[in-house]
């Protein structure tokens, strides 16, 4: 099989990566570059947002490599398309005879917008692609006819075909990650060296009205709890990985599965500490569980808590009304596990009345850490089919990063916004209850990541205050007319 593939992800450079999360690994593209090696193909990853090399540097790279293909993925959603664009049209440009495949949750939602609107990409994967990317490869070494290969949008002549979806992957463990793909001294996370993702489920029991992840992996599914504690190990042994992060929607949505993983865990004695995805009501459910999560080495746990009012949390489709929220805080806390909490700005309509009371709300739920982010209405979530683009006053797709407003408030400007949700963040951050736990916490693990994630909170605001005085421009309302790509789209749009 002589097809050479090179992995790409774009250079987006988002703002908490540049200025202190660090970069980490992009785990999409490994885990398709396993698929591919284990297929028989040669293949070459490059991490562009990690490298930053100039568009002349990055075509030398993909020109010496002889590739016969080029695969551009992103976990960037909407805000890394204009990026990814913009790299594929640079490299067409010097070689054109490479093929172009396109992938992520974007292009797999506007597939047939992105291919119209950009004539170098000859196909979009859509959802999930280990399986499907295999196929669109062999059948490409042979003919151009990809008619057969499930999951594929292309590309025949000046038709744009759709092929039905293909049925997601019933054993993940059949596909490895290509670990062996990654300059590993390069990753980090919250300033900590070796750090690594690992994804033990795909999919989301709950159906959250702002997110799409649930429709992009159509059904919960999971690894065996046997096949991530040997990925584990290989990530501790032959790579000296110290941290991972599970890129899981919803890591705990089964009970008895999580408490299985976890005790193999513990029992593997690898010394890692964890970062978990779960939601506030599954960590009360696993009260119970919350010492096995700490032995396990789960030292930090992420909860889209998102509002703090019930109303609006059973408007959105959630299921942690505040006193969850909060006796999931008091748990983590008692085991001395990071709680970060993320809340949506634009669930209801902002004001500087709305502003104070999440912050009352904050001081009561007092998690570690809290991540104020910005609704963003990607068009293929309720909440962005619910909102009328006449609203939408950012129109320049690489601000759709969740850490900008894309939506006008009623009756706030966005710099009345924008400082409100940034007070709210400092003043929560240096409350005393938080500076005194920094200072005498008694866990070893707690006070070194908390205090590496303040020092990198800190940065990432202040440069978030640089971009929204010098670097961000807002448009009236009624600027954008279409929300997605049915008569124009984004991309084209933002580009002024």
């Amino acid at each position: 099989m002589s097809g050479r593939i090179v992995l790409i992800n774009p250079a987006r450079h988002f703002i908490a990566n540049q200025h202190g999360l660090g970069y980490l690994i992009p785990l999409g593209l490994v885990c398709i570059g396993g698929s591919l090696i284990d297929a028989g193909f040669t293949v070459k990853l490059i991490d562009h947002d990690l490298y930053g090399w100039s568009y002349q540097r990055l075509i030398k790279e993909i020109s010496d490599f002889n590739a016969d293909y080029i695969l551009l993925g992103h976990s960037g959603s909407t805000a890394a398309h204009k990026t990814a664009l913009k790299t594929i049209r640079a490299i067409h440009h010097e070689l054109p005879h490479l093929r172009v495949i396109y992938g992520g949750v974007y292009p797999s939602y506007a597939d047939k917008v992105v291919m119209a609107e950009c004539a170098e990409i000859d196909a979009v994967v859509r959802g999930e692609g280990e399986q499907t990317i295999v196929g669109l490869i062999r059948t490409w070494e042979q003919t151009n006819d990809l008619r057969y290969v499930d999951g594929v949008t292309w590309r025949n002549g000046s038709e744009i075909i759709t092929n039905r979806s293909r049925t997601p992957i019933k054993d993940l463990d059949e596909y490895r990650p290509g670990w062996e793909l990654l300059d590993w001294p390069r990753y980090s996370m919250f300033g900590f060296k070796h750090a690594a993702g690992l994804q033990f489920s795909r999919g989301c029991t709950l159906t959250c009205t702002y997110c799409g992840q649930w429709m992009f992996w159509k059904k919960w599914r999971h690894r065996s709890p046997e096949n991530i504690v040997e990925q584990l190990n290989i990530l501790t042994t032959q790579y000296g990985v110290k941290i991972v992060w599970f890129a899981d929607e919803n890591f705990a949505a089964d009970r008895e599965v999580a408490k299985h993983i976890l005790e193999l865990i513990a029992e593997a004695d690898l010394g890692l500490s964890l970062n978990l995805n779960m939601t506030a009501a599954d960590v009360v459910r696993d009260a119970d569980l919350i010492p096995l999560y700490k032995s396990a080495g789960v030292d930090y746990i992420v909860m889209g808590i998102e509002t703090l009012k019930d109303k609006v949390v059973t408007d959105i489709r959630k299921n942690n009304p505040f006193e969850i929220s909060k006796e999931a805080v008091r748990l983590l806390r008692e085991n001395n596990i990071i709680s970060l909490t993320n809340i949506i700005y634009g669930l209801e309509e902002e004001s500087w009345k709305t502003i104070f009371e999440k912050f009352k709300g904050l001081l009561e739920l007092d998690s570690d850490i809290l991540n104020a982010m910005y609704l963003t209405p990607h068009f293929w979530t309720t909440q962005g089919k619910a909102t009328q683009p006449y609203d939408v006053i950012q129109i320049d797709q690489d601000k759709w990063s969740y850490r900008n407003q894309v939506i006008a408030t009623r009756y706030l400007p966005p710099i009345g916004l924008f400082l409100g949700v940034k007070l709210t963040e400092a003043l929560f951050h240096l409350r005393p209850k938080a500076l005194k736990r920094l200072l005498i916490g008694k866990d070893k693990n707690y006070l070194q990541i908390m205090r590496h994630s303040m020092w990198v909170g800190i940065k990432v605001i202040l440069a978030e205050i640089f971009e929204f005085f010098f670097e961000t421009k807002f448009s009236p309302r009624g600027s954008m007319k279409v929300l997605h790509g049915v008569n124009a789209s984004l991309s084209t749009m933002g580009d002024d």
